[in-house]
């Protein structure tokens, strides 16, 4: 709420604060300085790009208000003429620094509806044609030969002299395709990168044994490739069935044939779904070219001169009593903003992933860096430093037993605040994220590799497994996805407040890591029904009727808010047969009896439910709502969406039911972003 507030007025109060100091006689001469460092640093985040996706659809705005930025800044330097030798050297700073290229426009530009269809159609022609071209019998997942995926392209040439024509000169990246398919094919040169050429490299850099022991390095362009075919799915494209079943062997090796290949899988994904949150919501999809470093490396080069001789000038102008001390402090302060903030900026661009991808390619590309052993180590640097991700890796977690009660605040939450924010709802409050564990994941990756590509289930495949299909099948019969999750959230919720009181030492290893896999998934299942239905496959406004009214039967159901947990357990323990039927509440408290009775022990329960939930996140996954999926990576994105992009290349779907679908009303703005 706070960033779409300052996002929203920071232009505008930016201009009526230049209005107020412009007639303050207390800051008369700090005025031009002032106004042009608020406009720089204050009207504009260049980390910033847009708030949500509607935003992109504004990009010819930014435009014009890039314009009315340098109009301000040119009037400012032009009318006030400054006196003193430091406010000169700080006209030179601020002006060095306003030419500098917005990468926001630039990145908002790549964005439009034209440029997204040429290369969106190229990415899916090539992946077409190149499909039909290969050899089944060709394809080796363990050494990836065969993926001929797209990275990159270098854009060099073997002389590696920029004063030589040949340095210029741009081969042909794609050629026209010839009738009747019209099918655009990719050149297969030296400067084009696929992944089959990433992991053929013989460098030291990329070599298992020396430089990249656990294939992050790899993994980085194989995420790169990755995330240019998920692209597709936001623009509208799909992948023809052959790629999918190349893509599921490749995931199938790394789940089957590594010790912590559902480790491996996840962070490609991890990394595949950064590069998507910062095409939609950064620029810094806008890789600078090994050209473009150089530039803005000697441009930090002048504001540091720059800087320095701030300083010097004002030592001197000190000792000269030429020069006030508090406009003096201003001004260095000023100075030091700006110039922290162009070493940030440049900083992120460079050790970007983006950045890290194109590095790599160059390696790949030029036998010489590979070689040179200083060239080799300066990548390997540039490539280990590790910037902040968007994705903390946590699972947020809700409890419907202990959260039921809860009423927002009618001062914040009211229909006069309704037209400013999101209203909470009556139990809608969240309890304490966990961190995504390793046992979680696994249990996932065994799921998936128990289902395989047949069509997925909502449970029903585990219970088979665990031998109880005839007797609990009737939970994953009811009439949603929603209403399957509260069931059985419910019953998973009673047994662990009653394994709570267990005594440690009788637990074993196996019960504990299912025990914290049902609950885990459990509660964040919940947490999608109450907080992100749109990720789910029922309608998100049939999902919230459904919680919410769910609220309400935990509520009459414990007669207050200060009935304790203990005590709420009890009462649905109590519960005589003919409330099973009637209620959510209920059939989850009739589940959890004939848990106790199918079950063989304890520790079957527990492996029951883990199987259950493991499949249940498996179910929920694949969506055609694409723009939900979109709109929740603004704020880090969601442990369902990893999961989504899993199956969405392995092309695993869930049983079709039309119930179970809802339209994707943000598709026609994703089709303006997904750009290559």
């Amino acid at each position: 709420m706070f960033g779409f507030a300052a996002y929203t007025i920071s232009f505008t109060a930016v201009a009526y604060t230049l209005g107020l100091i412009q007639n303050a006689t207390f800051c008369s001469q700090l005025f031009p300085l002032g106004a042009v460092f608020l406009v720089m640093v204050l009207g504009s985040a260049d980390s910033y790009t847009v708030h949500s996706l509607e935003d992109v659809e504004r990009w010819r705005s930014f435009n014009i208000e890039m314009l009315g930025k340098c109009f301000m800044i040119g009037r400012v330097i032009s009318i006030y003429r400054p006196t003193s030798k430091i406010m000169q050297i700080s006209y030179n700073l601020i002006f060095l620094v306003s030419t500098k290229i917005d990468y926001r426009v630039r990145a908002l530009m790549s964005a439009s509806k034209d440029v997204m269809q040429k290369n969106c159609i190229l990415l899916a022609d090539y992946m077409k044609t190149e499909h039909q071209k290969s050899d089944s019998n060709q394809v080796d997942p363990s050494s990836l030969r065969g993926y001929k995926y797209f990275v990159r392209e270098t854009q060099e040439t073997k002389d590696r002299l920029w004063f030589l024509p040949a340095y210029w000169r741009r081969r042909p990246l794609f050629f026209e395709g010839k009738a009747p398919e019209y099918r655009i094919s990719l050149g297969d040169t030296d400067d084009v990168i696929t992944v089959e050429k990433v992991w053929n490299c013989s460098g030291r850099l990329l070599s298992a044994r020396d430089g990249d022991p656990d294939g992050k390095l790899k993994d980085l362009c194989l995420s790169f490739s990755l995330f240019k075919l998920i692209r597709l799915r936001f623009a509208g494209y799909s992948l023809p069935q052959e790629a999918h079943d190349k893509l599921w062997s490749l995931i199938h090796h790394s789940l089957h044939s590594e010790a912590n290949g559902y480790q491996r899988v996840f962070r490609v994904i991890e990394v595949e779904l950064a590069f998507l949150f910062d095409l939609f919501y950064t620029n810094f999809s806008v890789t600078p070219s090994p050209h473009h470093i150089i530039v803005e490396v000697l441009q930090l080069a002048i504001l540091l001169t720059f800087f320095l001789t701030i300083i010097s000038t004002y030592q001197k102008s000190q000792n000269e009593s030429t020069w006030f001390t508090d406009e003096a402090l201003v001004t260095f302060l000023m100075m030091i903003a700006m110039l922290g903030i162009e070493i940030v900026q440049f900083g992120i661009r460079v050790f970007s992933e983006w950045a890290k991808v194109l590095y790599i390619c160059i390696y790949v590309r030029n036998e010489w860096c590979q070689r040179n052993r200083i060239a080799e180590k300066v990548i390997e640097i540039m490539c280990g430093i590790k910037l902040r991700k968007p994705w903390g890796g946590q699972l947020r977690q809700f409890s419907l037993l202990e959260k039921c009660s809860y009423r927002p605040p009618k001062l914040i939450y009211n229909s006069f605040t309704a037209a400013y924010f999101d209203q909470v709802r009556d139990g809608q409050q969240e309890i304490a994220p966990t961190k995504l564990s390793k046992e979680v994941m696994k249990a996932i990756a065994r799921s998936l590799m128990n289902n395989g590509t047949r069509n997925l289930e909502n449970g029903r495949a585990s219970l088979r497994r665990n031998n109880v299909f005839d007797q609990l099948s009737w939970a994953c019969n009811l009439e949603s996805s929603t209403h399957v999750i509260m069931v059985w959230h419910i019953a998973t919720s009673i047994y662990e407040h009653e394994r709570r009181g267990a005594v440690p030492s009788f637990v074993s290893q196996g019960q504990r890591e299912n025990f914290h896999i049902a609950t885990t998934l459990s509660k964040y299942l919940a947490y999608l029904v109450a907080f992100a239905p749109r990720l789910l496959p029922n309608h998100p406004y049939r999902s919230e009727y459904i919680f919410g009214h769910v609220v309400k039967e935990a509520r009459e159901l414990f007669e207050g808010s200060s009935m304790s947990m203990d005590k709420r357990i009890q009462k649905l323990k109590d519960l005589g047969n003919e409330q099973y039927v009637e209620t959510i509440v209920g059939q989850g408290a009739w589940l959890r009896r004939q848990l106790s009775i199918e079950a063989t022990d304890d520790e079957h329960i527990w492996t029951i439910l883990a199987d259950f939930w493991a499949e249940m996140m498996l179910y929920v996954a694949p969506s055609t709502d694409v723009g939900a999926h979109a709109k929740y990576l603004s704020t880090g994105g969601e442990f369902v969406t990893h999961v989504w992009v899993l199956l969405s290349h392995a092309g695993i779907m869930r049983s079709p039911d039309g119930s179970e679908q809802h339209d994707d009303p943000e598709s026609q703005t994703l089709e303006k972003v997904a750009v290559v």
